[in-house]
């Protein structure tokens, strides 16, 4: 069983670029937190979501609570319109098709 983090955030238009460098920039340390599996950023305008998935409840709560995470909402909140929403779900159903969503590198180079 694996457990959800979901951001969302209505960004001020002309801060949009400057939301996705921050959350760009802040990908490589998240990775690096125990359980962290991956994370997806959509976007709608203005609008984004950003999922990332995890291991264990335990390892959610851990990055939930750490200063990785903390930081981001801090930094992320003045470029918003509004405070940005985080709640955390259980994942109950995973499913991909047989090519697989990520993808594999068969032959070494990247």
């Amino acid at each position: 069983m694996y457990f959800c983090r979901v951001l969302e955030a209505r960004v001020k238009q002309e801060r949009v670029a400057s939301a996705i460098h921050l959350v760009n920039e802040r990908l490589e340390r998240i990775r690096q937190v125990s359980g962290f599996l991956f994370v997806q950023v959509m976007r709608q305008g203005n609008e984004f979501i950003a999922v990332s998935s995890w291991k264990t409840l335990k390892d959610l709560r851990g990055y939930a609570e750490s200063e990785i995470a903390q930081n981001l909402l801090n930094d992320l909140t003045p470029l918003c319109l509004e405070p940005p929403t985080v709640r955390s779900f259980e994942l109950l159903l995973m499913e991909e098709s047989e090519e697989g969503f990520f993808v594999k590198d068969e032959g070494g180079e990247g």
